[in-house]
């Protein structure tokens, strides 16, 4: 493996050199008297490298400020507290989440189930990035919401047309196939959840780091 240093590390000597003079001279800013945090090299394999460690939201208050930890069953009661804050973050993207859905079930393959998979994933995306408080989760809700519209919908759209329970096969058949597909989007909420809200902590922060850079 090469060991010729990189250009990163030709700038961090450079400045280094830099301030090494000011300071001999005296002319060092008092503002400048502390280095700029500068990014660890990601570490860890590929998908570190890929999505490399982002900070927590700057100036966003506790997500949790009024929530009573002392009664019982709470992570549940956690969860629903974390919903009802922020509303719009898992139901909207969840209805927008399903009209994706619904189009990427009806057209399969083609050029508007392709866009449904698009329009599916980038809402629970979006749900990540707006529901900054606990991103996995508004995604993850905003999947299963989509899912449960979707189940109903097509079992009305079915029972509409004079299908009979037997249709979908046995009840536990039926059963087995809803929780599998419930399991399998709860897992892609998750996902996209957690890539929105990644997404949202890394533009944060290099927006700073642009913003120091230019001062």
């Amino acid at each position: 493996m090469s060991t010729r240093p990189t250009n990163r590390d030709e700038r961090r000597r450079a400045e280094a050199r830099r301030r090494a003079r000011l300071a001999a001279r005296g002319e060092l800013p008092e503002d400048d008297d502390e280095p700029e945090a500068v990014e660890a090299p990601a570490t860890g394999g590929f998908l570190s490298r890929l999505f490399p460690p982002a900070p927590p939201l700057p100036g966003r208050p506790d997500p949790l400020a009024g929530f009573d930890a002392s009664r019982p069953l709470r992570p549940l009661r956690e969860r629903a507290f974390l919903l009802s804050r922020n509303v719009p973050a898992w139901l909207v993207m969840g209805v927008i989440a399903f009209v994706g859905y619904l189009a990427s079930e009806f057209y399969g393959n083609s050029i508007l189930g392709l866009l449904g998979n698009f329009v599916m994933f980038g809402s629970l995306i979006a749900a990540g990035w707006f529901g900054w408080q606990r991103p996995t989760l508004y995604g993850t809700a905003a999947s299963l919401l989509s899912f449960v519209l979707l189940a109903a919908y097509v079992l009305v759209f079915f029972a509409q047309r004079g299908a009979s329970p037997d249709t979908f096969g046995s009840t536990g058949e039926l059963l087995g196939t809803l929780v599998l597909r419930g399991l399998y989007q709860g897992a892609l909420g998750f996902l996209g959840g957690w890539y929105g809200g990644y997404l949202r902590r890394r533009q944060t922060q290099l927006s700073g780091q642009t913003v120091r850079r230019r001062r």
